[in-house]
């Protein structure tokens, strides 16, 4: 068999792409800007400190002649953003062109076709007339639950949610083609697949493989509260957005109060504008840049417990990075939390949207800071099953369905 994986940008596509390559599944990997492993240009962005931010554009373990790419588009993008495009067409524009830039002939050279979502519905179309089955890797829950989410929480928290524009009709009929036409859709966790399941789509159609983590690149020397004398530090990593519940975050840091003492909460991540000025100045909160996915296990090792209290993911792929680095979790059931807590020692999960549920979990290891090997022994049953081999062999497994 033989199979086309098609990714506009990055995500864990390249993981992907390794594990299809290691089972001698993978035909041709299709996506807009990578460096082949062992290129020239690789090279450079590997010895140059100035460059770690491309870091994750370079794919490991695969043919170079199996690399396809296509960074036109990714440039054209990205330049049409930073002059203030709408977000919404721009991506749309160029996932659609990243489809159509794949020629008819790879579509029929493969046996099979893995795409992503909103970047699949023309591919779609066009392997129906082939006989060429698409799995669709659907990266992030059902829309539909954002939108009612965003809506209840509006009202207490306006400025991070102004009011909301309609879900762009190209985008959602894009998604519905893709969710129709799919042979399958391969999800992260129970949570976005149980969205999906809400707005009708038939739980034959739906795959639940768990992402992997390497868990040893993670369990980097500690620099811990006892042998740093520092405050107790919390860790917010990702997109500081509405989305990923930033504002319930810093209200439940506010409502500490005096209880939090020296502590520290960071907040680690891209963050535009409007989000900037919304965060306020508040004792031990402290707002940093995004850092390069090289960085992050040297991150994970300064702080003590990892928090994400988001409304709307996948599956939350940075909470396996933390677990693997020895920080218990504390987040919401709309991040794939549910799916890794085999024991309390590991985690807290609280309601999704809610202050109180999350100053109760702050405060609890406020008073009982963390052991960072007793979290690592509990994550030890987590290493079979959250593996990028497993996930491999999980898709191989799914793959087989059609051979």
């Amino acid at each position: 068999m033989r199979v086309l994986l098609a990714h506009p940008g990055t995500q864990h596509a390249f993981h992907l792409a390794r594990e299809l390559e290691q089972r001698h599944l993978l035909g041709e990997f299709w996506t807009g800007f990578a460096l082949s492993e062992g290129s020239l240009a690789a090279g450079l962005v590997a010895a140059l400190p100035g460059f770690r931010g491309l870091h994750n554009r370079i794919v490991r373990g695969i043919a170079a002649d199996k690399l396809h790419t296509r960074p036109r588009h990714e440039l054209h993008a990205l330049w049409q953003l930073r002059r203030g495009g709408d977000s919404h067409r721009v991506l749309h524009e160029r996932n659609q062109r990243f489809q159509d830039a794949i020629p008819d002939e790879a579509l029929r050279r493969n046996d099979a076709i893995i795409a992503f979502d909103t970047s699949a519905w023309r591919l779609a179309l066009r392997t129906q007339s082939m006989a060429r089955p698409l799995f669709l890797d659907r990266t992030i829950a059902h829309p539909a639950h954002w939108q009612r989410s965003s809506q209840i929480l509006a009202a207490q928290y306006p400025g991070w949610f102004p009011p909301a524009e309609p879900r762009p009709e190209m985008i959602a009929a894009a998604e519905a083609e893709e969710h129709r036409l799919a042979h399958r859709i391969v999800v992260g966790g129970a949570f976005a697949r149980d969205t999906l399941l809400a707005e009708g789509i038939s739980s034959a159609k739906i795959a639940v493989n768990h992402y992997g983590v390497d868990w040893d690149r993670f369990a980097a020397s500690p620099v811990t509260v006892a042998n740093q004398k520092r405050p107790l530090r919390f860790l917010f990593l990702g997109s500081l957005l509405a989305r990923k519940g930033v504002p319930v975050l810093i209200e439940a840091w506010r409502a500490l109060g005096p209880r939090r003492g020296d502590a520290e909460l960071w907040l680690v991540g891209s963050c535009g504008a409007l989000e900037r000025s919304l965060i306020p100045s508040l004792p031990g909160l402290t707002v940093k840049e995004r850092v390069p996915q090289a960085a992050v296990p040297a991150l994970l090792a300064e702080c003590d417990v990892f928090v994400l209290p988001s409304l709307l993911e996948g599956f939350g792929l940075v909470l396996l990075e933390a677990l693997a680095a020895g920080l218990p979790i504390i987040s919401t059931p709309n991040t794939g939390i549910v799916d890794l807590l085999l024991t309390p020692k590991l985690g807290t999960i609280v309601a999704a949207g809610e202050v109180e549920p999350l100053v109760a979990a702050l405060s609890a290891y406020l008073a009982q800071p963390p052991d960072r090997a007793q979290i690592r022994h509990a994550a030890l049953p987590l290493r079979d099953k959250f593996s990028w081999t497993a996930y491999g062999n999980r898709w191989a497994n799914l793959l087989r369905e059609i051979s």
